[in-house]
């Protein structure tokens, strides 16, 4: 099967006198040596990786006039998927590209989830590495601004595994992309502790920083109970909030709570207390990774928009619409979504049988 159709070949069948096994000596030349060729199985799982498989053999038959059966283009699209899982840590050619880029790298781990035909839902560990360059130093208050280069070289991998098994990757997939440095790396995250334990236990020293659209997420919610959804004041309390929060960190926090229980009376204090406690014990475990003054100053990212990004990735296309997956095949299917979004994705096919 080929991306013009169906060939019915006849070539001639080699086999030593010896009694070892032949083959048909053109195959490999011809890109023939499988079934299906290499072009359609390129095509068959770059849309496997977006779409399901019956969408996937629907599409390969409108655009390319291939009729493949939906079991064939999922076998077929697992096999690679098995494969790039393990072409994955040991991608020299990508990890060469990554070396020689520009910038500084850093990490962003998030989860996402997935559900398992023998488990449930379960949590789908993700870690992007981005390498990028600084950009354009700017105040706190222009932060909303276009002001970061596009990453020179990105890497992620996803699977489902508890913390301490998902963060032994994280070395050596950093050492083998250069980093000799951990503690340069820039780690970013939203507030889950198992992401901070982790980066504390293999990156220790490294820039922590609290993504900040999960950051005001928190302001957001606290102004909500405080001044009710949608109000003006809750807005312009918000805006107040989170000026603070990049501004001066946790400090700006702490002045901007002092702001909120500054009214005379009792009970509106007590009430807005209430409010403003559960926000304090979620700030107060980050005190560290608010830098975001420091890091805008210095033309870093201030948010883990990478790692959310193929987090939705993956969830498109984990989370299909009735969609429940073999254990043994979500890293599979998850290594296929990341290779297929990144450097890696030439370098497979520039292998692959």
């Amino acid at each position: 099967m080929t991306t013009i159709g169906v060939l019915n070949l006849t070539r001639r069948y080699w086999q030593c006198r010896c009694g070892t096994e032949g083959a048909y000596a053109a195959d490999a030349v011809i890109g023939l040596d499988q079934r299906v060729s290499k072009v359609v199985q390129k095509h068959a799982c770059r849309l496997a990786a977006d779409v399901s498989f019956a969408k996937s053999r629907e599409h390969l038959r409108e655009m390319l006039g291939v009729s493949l059966a939906p079991e064939t283009v999922r076998a077929l699209v697992e096999a690679h998927g098995r494969a790039m899982s393990t072409f994955q840590p040991n991608d020299e050619a990508t990890a060469k590209t990554f070396r020689r880029a520009e910038g500084e790298v850093e990490l962003a781990v998030d989860a996402g989830k997935v559900n398992t035909r023998e488990q449930g839902w379960k949590d789908l560990k993700i870690a992007v590495i981005p390498k990028r360059e600084a950009g354009l130093p700017v105040a706190p208050d222009r932060w909303q601004e276009d002001r970061l280069p596009k990453a020179t070289a990105v890497v992620s991998f996803a699977m489902i595994a508890a913390s301490k098994v998902f963060r032994k990757t994280w070395d050596p997939s950093l050492r083998r992309l250069g980093v000799a440095e951990l503690s340069r790396v820039q780690a970013l995250g939203d507030g889950a502790s198992w992401i901070w334990k982790s980066t504390a236990h293999v990156l220790p020293n490294c820039t922590e920083t609290l993504d900040i659209y999960h950051a005001g997420a928190r302001v957001s919610a606290c102004t909500q109970k405080v001044f009710g959804e949608g109000t003006p004041e809750a807005t312009a309390s918000f805006e107040r909030g989170r000026t603070l929060l990049l501004r001066e960190g946790w400090a700006g926090v702490c002045k901007w709570v002092g702001e909120l229980l500054a009214v005379e009376s009792v009970e509106e204090r007590a009430r807005r207390q209430n409010a403003t406690e559960k926000l304090l014990g979620y700030f107060a475990k980050h005190t560290k990774r608010l830098n975001y003054r420091d890091q805008l100053a210095s033309g870093r990212a201030i948010g883990s928009g990478a790692v959310e990004g193929q987090a939705k990735t993956l969830g498109l296309r984990l989370k299909t619409r009735g969609a429940r997956w073999l254990k043994k095949n979500v890293r599979p299917m998850a290594s296929l979504v990341c290779v297929r979004n990144s450097v890696q994705w030439q370098a497979y096919w520039s292998l692959a049988a």
